[in-house]
């Protein structure tokens, strides 16, 4: 554990970070005994937290003043963890990870004598669209995982900050995102959604099928109403219960995993209208202007905008 920290700075350290998860500190809790800290590692953050705090919580409200969507993979380095996240409930011990969705309500519950994880920051978008099929968010993957203690050295090594070699960084990168989405990947039937007791249940089972078939040509509401075992009709009443509609939705994801894309990739000669292709979008033309009216600039200014951000913030503390 590191030296003693005020609650407050160790929680805005973690809010810098993790932007909205809160610590939840334990009852007449001022001081901690750990840290926050994070590492910038081929356009991928690594951040290692520890400390003696009751839990670190995701709810609703953090939820939604986030502009970000990612995919944390957790490692447990020392002690226990409780985690509840997506309607699993499961303890982490040494060596044991999971994968946390940030657009879920979440909680990470401490020991009394604390812990230590650290955490990968993946693109939500890119991360889903890499992987063939769903994977497995919530669930441990044991330390007995005959993939977990390679990708958990991977991890150390970056944490630790062993490898400088740009073409080592990337290829290393890359080889450890192949390996968790192997680890967790898992082949999901799509069964009949119309069975289903409410439309709450549907419309978070539409987002999941979108989400994991996001650049398919075949994409459509059509579609999709035929894997979930539903009419159009009925499912565009399901998406307009939750104020959205299909198209908006499924352009929105698009957008962000273009964005995603860039962010990753602005150090190589990318061609932005290969990228919105393969993101599923047909007319470069559209996509050039809605890109810009959903980020607030075109794809060319966020690449610029990704390189200043990388260059200002190497090495956050």
């Amino acid at each position: 554990m590191a030296n003693l920290v005020e609650f407050e700075r160790w929680n805005d350290d973690l809010g810098q970070v993790c932007k909205h998860y809160n610590g939840v500190a334990r009852r007449q809790q001022r001081h901690v005994s750990g840290r926050v800290k994070v590492r910038q590692f081929d356009h991928l953050e690594v951040a290692d937290v520890s400390g003696n705090v009751r839990s670190i919580k995701r709810d609703r409200s953090g939820i939604r003043k986030d502009e970000s969507e990612h995919i944390f993979f957790i490692t447990q380095i020392a002690g226990k963890l409780n985690v509840d996240h997506n309607d699993y409930r499961t303890t982490l011990g040494v060596g044991d990870a999971l994968l946390l969705d940030s657009t879920k309500e979440g909680e990470l519950g401490f020991e009394e004598t604390g812990g230590r994880i650290i955490s990968l920051h993946m693109p939500r978008q890119l991360f889903l669209a890499a992987c063939d099929g769903s994977v497995q968010v919530g669930q441990r993957l044991s330390f007995k995982h005959p993939m977990a203690r390679a990708i958990q050295q991977q991890m150390l090594s970056f944490s630790l900050g062993e490898e400088n070699n740009k073409n080592v960084r990337k290829a290393s990168s890359d080889l450890l995102l192949n390996m968790i989405q192997l680890a967790f990947s898992k082949k999901n039937a799509i069964g009949d959604a119309s069975r289903w007791g409410g439309n709450k249940q549907r419309f978070e089972y539409a987002i999941h099928i979108i989400d994991n078939n996001l650049t398919r040509e075949e994409l459509s509401l059509g579609w999709l109403a035929n894997k979930m075992c539903m009419s159009s009709r009925q499912l565009q009443r399901v998406f307009q219960e939750n104020e959205t509609s299909f198209a908006k939705l499924m352009r929105a994801k698009r957008f962000q995993l273009v964005a995603d894309r860039l962010s990753n990739n602005w150090s190589e000669k990318i061609r932005i209208s290969e990228i919105a292709l393969g993101a599923g979008f047909r007319d470069i033309s559209n996509f050039n202007r809605g890109f810009k009216y959903h980020f607030g600039q075109s794809p060319r200014d966020y690449i610029e905008a990704c390189k200043t951000n990388s260059q200002s913030n190497s090495y956050l503390n």
